[in-house]
């Protein structure tokens, strides 16, 4: 209390209308690098760090139908790659001329309010020497890890696309997976060189090799807990690694789903269900998709129905884990709903390329899908 009463003295009194003053300021400042959108203003929620994008109408987790944008890109260029930014305001993107842009998910235009993007000096730009197959962002969405077709991986600062650090020996062959530790130290890859790997931020080097598989390994994921990495094949396994001792923990296969798949049929989607601590959406190249836990065990299995011609090439979940998206070659989507306890039903299915699909990806809290083809265009999906 003497303490108290002696610095009393000392202490600025200024009125409470400083502190909103001064938030206002800092809010302009961020907006002019880039870090919030434009026009957010007052819809930017302090306490959660994000432009508050929630509409009433996506409480409700609904199966999309219909057009809601699109992208067109240029000749002989597409998206390879695609992804939401964490707060829902930007899609991005990697194509095959090696070029990361960042779009309004709203109106599916450039931003032009984030400094490298403001003008078509391809200096500034965020970019590959190759094409960009793979992209990841941080749980704050801080910072975007992207993989290319050269074995390369490049990490950024999202904010003003500053390069932070360059993994080029990271694998010897095309970087087709990436995911990001959760406390963002680290990123996990997988290759077409058959190997996945861990590679620290910090020191910029190669922490992990995991040895194992006999084919290309198309997706990598960390366990809830951190302690593993789970890495899917075109060998048709899917394999837990013990991230301290890069011991393989276990090695299962998803059943064939098909009377034309082969044990070695390749599974090429493995992503962590919303809600549900190491339970995963596993999906190969057949018309069945199951969901998977941890310990290898097979959840629910769900398919199309389609004898032939319809194999699922890539998937996705909605946020609240209520539907799966599961892409065809024949250029639709199969949406199923999981909310079923009798196990998941095949809901509806919406055509959304003529040519071969390459990947989806969810809105983080809306009721929004990207897709995105080889012929040059990426869709965005709605109800």
């Amino acid at each position: 209390a003497k303490l108290a009463e002696r610095l009393v003295p000392h202490a600025i009194v200024v009125p409470p209308s400083r502190l909103l003053a001064t938030i206002g300021q800092s809010l302009k400042w961020m907006q002019h690098n880039g870090q919030l959108p434009k026009g957010s203003g007052g819809g930017f929620d302090l306490f959660r760090g994000a432009a508050r994008t929630r509409r009433a109408a996506d409480l409700e987790e609904r199966v999309v139908k219909k057009l809601a944008g699109q992208i067109r890109y240029g000749a002989q260029c597409h998206a390879e790659s695609s992804l939401f930014s964490p707060d829902g305001a930007a899609l991005i993107t990697g194509s095959v001329d090696g070029f990361i842009e960042v779009w309004d998910s709203d109106t599916c235009r450039l931003r032009r309010d984030l400094p490298y993007q403001a003008t078509p000096d391809d200096e500034r730009f965020m970019m590959h020497d190759k094409s960009v197959l793979c992209l990841v962002l941080s749980r704050d969405g801080e910072f975007l890890a992207s993989g290319s077709q050269d074995g390369k991986i490049k990490v950024w600062k999202l904010a003003t696309g500053k390069l932070l650090r360059k993994f080029d020996r990271a694998h010897t062959g095309g970087v087709t997976c990436l995911a990001f530790a959760r406390d963002g130290s680290q990123v996990a890859s997988g290759s077409f060189d058959q190997l996945a790997r861990v590679h620290g931020l910090k020191s910029g080097k190669t922490l992990k090799d995991f040895r194992g598989h006999s084919s290309y390994v198309n997706a990598v994921c960390y366990a809830e807990d951190g302690t593993k990495v789970l890495s899917a094949s075109s060998d048709g396994t899917i394999k837990v690694w013990e991230l301290r001792t890069q011991d393989c923990a276990l090695t299962f296969r998803l059943s064939l789903g098909s009377s034309h798949a082969t044990a070695e049929t390749s599974i090429h989607t493995l992503v962590p269900m919303p809600g549900t601590p190491d339970h995963f959406l596993a999906v190969n190249r057949t018309s069945t998709a199951h969901v998977v836990t941890l310990q290898g065990q097979v959840v629910r299995s769900f398919s199309s129905g389609k004898a032939t011609g319809g194999d699922f090439v890539c998937g996705t979940v909605s946020p609240q884990g209520k539907w799966a998206y599961c892409a065809g070659e024949d250029g639709k989507v199969y949406v199923f709903d999981l909310s079923h306890s009798e196990g998941a039903q095949l809901e509806h299915i919406v055509k959304v390329a003529d040519k071969d699909l390459i990947g989806i990806c969810h809105h983080p809290h809306r009721n929004l899908l990207a897709t995105h083809a080889a012929d040059g265009m990426l869709k965005l999906w709605k109800p």
